[in-house]
């Protein structure tokens, strides 16, 4: 039975939900929104069996993976209100954690039972919740007007098209306000400024067949902040997604990324592999669809799509 999220529930989620004062804890949280939004029903997952594996069967409704999705940005402009009112913001500070999640879910029909006929697409970075819960943590509200904590917009289809997209034309924003938090150095809390970020996300595209379940997205995104003087920056991207998010990173004997000597991460490409290697002591894949096109990313550290558009297929 799909989990399914009725108006109390949603209006509970993004306004009054309370987490512990770790922000570090956000991160699951945020990126698989798989807790605070839906999960994708046991009947679901038998279609998409069937979908996978019976060739005369009807296709599965429109759906994203459960795992969370690794996102590349793309700027394509950005606008300063004054001349340095973007230091600090854009993809090089996006990927300190790009990862995001993407849920897909049902509401409930006259009997009960999940309507997949009227599917809805959720949209949250770890960085949004990363925010939102070290704020709550601390008693502070969001006091953004116009938005939540995370994007929310309808399939405008029910099942993939002829292009194997379920497309998502329009979701409500994503406004975070925050005041800032002052140091807790009882509970070794370092701070946190105050934000205001605004994301818009439009045409969203999720490529669904039997090879790429839900796990390729495309969108574009209109990201726009203002520093506590007021001073503003918006910087617009397309943006590429693929689950499950996959750290590429060369890690030490201690499990700590390594950095080369000008500060970039060091890189471990054979982490991407989907295919599993025991002379490497890599005894799983990584979980990457075989027939995606994918890349370790020097900026992120993660593998991602390959391309500026999906389907990124091999």
């Amino acid at each position: 039975m799909a989990t399914m999220l009725n108006t109390e529930e949603k209006t509970r989620l993004s306004e009054n939900g309370r987490s512990s004062r770790d922000p570090r804890t956000a991160r699951r949280w945020a990126a698989t929104l798989a807790s605070s939004l839906a999960t994708v029903s046991a009947l679901g997952l038998v279609v998409a069996a069937c979908f996978a594996g019976c060739g005369d069967q009807p296709k599965t409704n429109c759906l994203t993976s459960t795992s969370s999705y690794a996102m590349k940005l793309v700027e394509k402009a950005r606008t300063e209100s004054v001349p340095g009112a973007c230091t600090g913001f854009g993809p090089a500070a996006f990927n300190v954690d790009p990862e995001v999640g993407f849920t897909s879910y049902y509401p409930k029909d006259s009997k009960g039972q999940p309507d997949y006929a009227k599917g809805s697409l959720a949209i949250q970075t770890t960085e949004i919740g990363n925010l939102v819960f070290a704020a709550d943590g601390y008693g502070v509200e969001n006091t953004a007007a116009d938005g939540t904590r995370f994007s929310l917009g309808a399939y405008s289809v029910t099942e993939p098209n002829a292009s194997d997209l379920c497309p998502v034309p329009t979701l409500t924003s994503t406004h975070v306000v925050l005041a800032e938090l002052p140091p807790v150095e009882a509970d070794k809390f370092t701070g946190q400024p105050a934000v205001d970020v605004k994301l818009e996300w439009s045409n969203v595209l999720v490529y669904l067949t039997a090879a790429s379940f839900g796990t390729q997205v495309q969108a574009d995104l209109v990201d726009t902040r203002k520093t506590p003087g007021g001073d503003t920056c918006t910087i617009n991207y397309r943006t590429v997604s693929m689950a499950p998010a996959v750290p590429c990173a060369a890690l030490d004997d201690n499990g700590d990324p390594l950095s080369n000597p000008d500060g970039t991460p060091m890189l471990d490409v054979t982490a991407c592999d989907p295919l599993a290697n025991p002379a490497l002591m890599r005894y799983t894949g990584s979980g990457i669809s075989p027939n995606t096109k994918y890349i370790c990313d020097p900026d992120s550290a993660y593998c991602v799509l390959d391309g500026e558009t999906v389907p990124a297929l091999n």
